[in-house]
């Protein structure tokens, strides 16, 4: 079976919103600079982009995180 994987990329953004982090699950405040997956080519919906908070993204970096492997 062939999935059908869209090629992302992550984008500092400032939270207007409490978010919490998809990698640790630790909340991202209002104001926090964190880290949004979109796709490079094709559009991802909000509601299924991940949010990174800014510690996972120094820690791991974006090529972990976008595969999605926790270590």
């Amino acid at each position: 079976m062939i999935e059908n994987q869209i090629e992302t990329r992550l984008v500092k953004k400032q939270s207007k919103f409490p978010a919490v982090c998809t990698y640790c699950d630790s909340k991202i405040a209002p104001d926090e600079i964190y880290y949004l997956e979109e796709g490079v080519e094709e559009h991802i919906h909000s509601l299924i982009a991940r949010k990174f908070c800014s510690n996972c993204y120094t820690k791991y970096g974006e090529r972990i995180l976008v595969k999605g492997r926790k270590e």
